[in-house]
């Protein structure tokens, strides 16, 4: 299956593309749960909801993020698109996507996109305490007491959990890379970065 990806940078602001190629992009009510919308031929409202799957060509589905990780997913006829920052990734955003398009195909391949690196996102151990034991890899104590997070991490933890092995990553840090992408803990913007998928 042919599909597309599309990632915003620096000056646009995410929030505020409509359409990319002539094409409207659908983007969710996020709210950091792990709520899974799909979206068909048409839409009348915007889904609350951290993940959405299509198998639509009509549109583009796409999320805003400013250090949390877009995850694209591309199935046998469908695509998706995660939202996931600690609270989604905690409550299984990433995994429950990947569960919800396998009730009717499957996904073959996911892509990481452009969030925070494993170097830049610290917790405290108030996130920190709140995470299984499956996810200590993911977490290095620094001299401050505080938690290097990976967050890429977590989530490919997620995706072999849930049966999705060929796992691409796009290796850019929203802090890191700060000239290119809009980074909340870096710069406290309200700009944020567009990802997004389509069947072509």
């Amino acid at each position: 299956m042919k599909y597309e990806i599309f990632i915003s940078q620096k000056p646009y602001d995410g929030r505020e593309i409509e359409e990319i190629k002539g094409i409207p992009v659908i983007k969710p009510i996020q709210i950091h749960e792990n709520n899974v919308a799909f979206v068909g031929r048409s839409i009348n409202r915007r889904p609350k909801a951290d993940a959405l799957i299509t198998d639509s060509k009509n549109f583009w589905i796409g999320v805003l993020t400013a250090d949390c990780l877009p995850v694209f997913l591309i199935g046998e006829g469908v695509v998706g698109i995660v939202h996931a920052g600690w609270r989604g990734t905690l409550k299984g955003i990433t995994f429950n996507a990947v569960k919800y398009v396998s009730k009717f195909s499957s996904i073959k391949k996911a892509i990481l996109g452009v969030s925070i690196c494993g170097n830049c996102y610290e917790v405290g151990n108030d996130v920190f305490s709140l995470f299984p034991g499956e996810y200590s890899n993911c977490f290095r104590k620094t001299e401050s007491g505080k938690y290097l997070f990976d967050l890429k991490e977590a989530n490919r933890i997620q995706l072999r959990a849930a049966g999705v092995y060929e796992i691409e990553e796009i290796n850019k840090c929203t802090v890191c890379n700060n000239d290119l992408f809009y980074s909340y803990r870096k710069e406290k913007t309200d700009k944020r970065i567009l990802s997004a998928i389509r069947i072509i």
